[in-house]
Parts: structure tokens; sequence; C-alpha cells
């Protein structure tokens, strides 16, 4: 029952697949549930909304097989907790720069004695779910994500990765163009250069490395490359092609 299954796909080998809706709205985030993606991405760190908003969204997820993750503003165990809390699976950190605070937010994932979270997981109430039944389960349903979006974080991918209890090392490359002076400028040589190295770089310590994508071209590259944790959209952008793109067509074809 509470097997993640992201981490076993993982595990195996194989490559997961998520998106996001970009907002809190339940029925938002049920039309990205429904498509199959391997995991929800529920972004509070560059939103509006809280860990607080999120409501029954995670759990909603979870009883479609699907693994919530919510990203959490920074490296702060309270928002980690609530958001562990609020039912998600899987938590990810941005800007981590070292394996000493990439221990810092395993620990702020895990019970004791793994971590110090601390014990009121209220989402099981809205699942009917006993404490008896999760809380020994809990550390290892955890999927712990670190964004690597700086250039220290960049020196210390090996280190970060090594570190036990973190699944996924996922690339910030919005953050990385800032940190290497071409601030927005994603086609630039010395980012690509960069997000090329940077599964190899994480795949030596046998974890996965994450990237977020914005076109289907882009996430099959991204997976040619060897990233196998990818975000490769959201319901709102998707959407505005998709209009976009058969309003075009039909103006062509149907004057």
């Amino acid at each position: 029952m509470f097997e993640n299954p992201v981490k076993t796909k993982l595990a195996r080998g194989e490559t997961v697949w998520g998106a996001s809706p970009l907002v809190a709205d339940p029925f938002a985030n049920q039309l990205v549930i429904s498509t199959g993606v391997d995991f929800l991405w529920i972004d509070t760190e560059h939103s509006t909304f809280s860990p607080d908003d999120v409501g029954q969204v995670p759990v909603l997820a979870r009883q479609h097989g699907c693994m919530p993750m919510i990203r959490v503003a920074g490296l702060d165990s309270n928002l980690i907790k609530k958001s562990l809390d609020a039912g998600a699976m899987a938590v990810m950190v941005p800007q981590v720069n070292n394996a000493e605070e990439a221990r810092m937010a395993v620990r702020a994932a895990k019970y004791p004695p793994q971590g110090t979270r601390g014990v009121s997981p209220v989402w099981t109430f809205y699942a009917n779910i006993s404490w008896a039944d999760y809380l020994p389960r809990a550390n290892d349903e955890v999927c712990v994500v670190l964004q690597v979006e700086s250039l220290e974080g960049a020196e210390n991918i090996e280190a970060i990765a090594a570190v036990e209890g973190a699944d996924v090392l996922f690339a910030g490359p919005a953050d990385l163009s800032a940190s290497l002076d071409v601030i927005g400028q994603m086609d630039h040589p010395k980012l690509k250069k960069f997000l090329e190295e940077f599964p190899r770089r994480v795949a030596k310590t046998g974890k996965a490395a994450g990237i977020s994508v914005g076109t289907l071209e882009a996430a099959k590259l991204a997976h040619a490359q060897g990233y196998r944790f990818i975000a490769f959209g959201n319901l709102l952008w998707h959407g505005v092609y998709g209009l976009t793109s058969n309003l075009k067509e039909l103006r062509a074809c149907c004057p």
C-alpha cells in the first residue's frame, strides 16, 4: 500500500515522467493526474500558494497511483514537514549546494532514527489509513529530490548525490543559467554542456538525475542524455500550445 511507485521504477532503471498543473485547484490537478503521469509536481516555491493551500490534492494523487511531489520554497524543515503531512510522497528542495545541506533535507524528510520529522501525518485521516500501517513504512516511502542550481552545487554534485537518503538530483536550468552568468540564455553552450554532463556525474553514485523541460523534443533529448526523472511541462502551457497549434491549422484549412 505504501510502496512509492516512482522509487520502484527508478530502482529498476526506468524513466519516470511528471507534469504540473501550476495551480492548487483540485480539478486542474485531477486533469494532470488523469493523463497517467508518474508524478504530480506541486510547486510551492515559484507560486502564489503554499503547502497549506494544496488541500487533499496529494491524497487524490495517491489514490490514482501517482506520486505527489511538493517543491518547498527552500531548505526549511517546517515546510518539508508540512508538505509530507499534507500527503506528499516526495519533497523537492531547491538550492542544495553541498552534502551537509543534502543531509539536512533528508533528515527533515525522515522520522527518527534516520531523521527529525515530527509525527503527525494528517493526510492519513482523509485516506482512512491508520498510523500503525503508515508510520513504520513512511521513511522508505518518501522520495527526496534535491535541486542543484548554483556554482557551489555544481562543484559538489557527486558529494550531494552520495548522501544516503537522497533519491534524485534535479538540475535547475534557469537558476543555473544565472549562476553561469548567462541568465535566461537557455541555449548557451556553457549551460548546455553542464546539463549534458549532469546525468553522467549523478549516475556515478547510482542515483537518478532529474530535469524540467518544456517541449516534447526537449524531453526526448533529456532522456537520451541519461535523465530518468523528467518533468515535461504543465497543464496550462500544454493547453495553450495545443489551442494555438489547432487554431493555426483550423484557420489554414477553414478560412
